[in-house]
């Protein structure tokens, strides 16, 4: 009887160490996990012209700016710093580390008049030891059109006057200051105005970021479309440009030969191409800043 009761003080006694040594490995394993993560793929939400595999930290506000300038050849008006001008206003907020949303709303011709929101869910990230050498996220936009911009769409009703965007980014960060994307993608328009057009796209983004020094590095974009518009002619998407960070400022500087800011548009709707002859490129500027709730 007495060595019961010794056996169940030992019990009593050993039982609470053992459910917190069980529970500071869980921790230990946990905090392993999340160090382990490779981070800063890309610095920001977007590589150039188009999405990056980051998403915004749990109740993040990111608050952008984009435009686009450009000249009109043979033009010799010119107001503010170019012939013309478009812009985009942008919100997006961390639901979760995972989760981000964003809403953009756009101004200036061809962009007016053009909204977009979009969702994006980080499904897995790259880590540091080699066991998961990517980092993919899922993509999904939706954009619609209050007037025309090339008459590709029939806009009948607001249905006809939608697109939609779905991409899988898949990324890999090689080193401290390189890392590249790849973006399988698929554009479904609700309408289109020429019977020669498809109302779906298929397409493949490629982009890059070298880091040139802490607050510097070189990117670059391109997205080749499998069926391009068959009314009109277009060519890939193509950005080159600098990102500079600034603690919480995202300045993001590039020259590309789309106006555009939603992925349905810039990619099966550009109809310059990268020359710096005829005046078929435009200058971007896009910043971003984000405040932590």
């Amino acid at each position: 009887m007495k060595s019961k009761y010794v056996i169940w003080v030992l019990f009593l006694s050993i039982s609470p160490f053992v459910t917190a040594q069980n529970l500071l490995d869980k921790l230990n394993n946990e905090s392993q996990d999340i160090d382990n993560y490779t981070m800063a793929t890309f610095k920001g939400t977007h590589i150039s012209i188009g999405h990056s595999v980051e998403t915004r930290k749990r109740n993040t506000l990111e608050i952008s700016f984009m435009s686009r300038y450009w000249d009109i050849p043979n033009s010799n008006g010119k107001s503010f710093i170019a012939d013309k001008m478009s812009t985009r206003f942008g919100l997006d907020y961390g639901i979760s580390d995972r989760l981000t949303f964003g809403f953009g709303y756009g101004a200036g011709n061809p962009a007016s008049g053009i909204m977009d929101a979009y969702l994006k869910y980080r499904l897995f990230r790259q880590t540091d030891d080699g066991k998961n050498p990517l980092s993919i996220t899922l993509l999904q936009t939706a954009a619609y059109r209050t007037r025309f911009v090339y008459g590709i769409e029939s806009r009948n009703d607001f249905g006809s006057k939608l697109a939609f965007t779905s991409q899988v980014l898949i990324a890999h960060k090689f080193s401290r200051n390189f890392s590249l994307q790849i973006a399988p993608t698929f554009i479904h328009r609700t309408s289109s105005k020429s019977a020669l057009d498809d109302h779906n796209h298929f397409a493949v983004g490629f982009g890059g970021r070298y880091k040139l020094s802490n607050h510097v590095s070189i990117v670059s974009e391109y997205y080749y479309v499998v069926n391009e518009l068959e009314s009109r002619e277009t060519y890939g998407a193509f950005s080159l440009g600098a990102n500079w960070e600034v603690s919480k400022l995202l300045l993001q500087f590039k020259m590309t030969n789309n106006p555009f800011f939603t992925e349905d548009s810039f990619i099966t709707q550009t109809t310059k191409n990268f020359n710096f002859n005829d005046g078929n490129f435009f200058f971007g500027f896009h910043a971003t800043y984000h405040i932590q709730f």
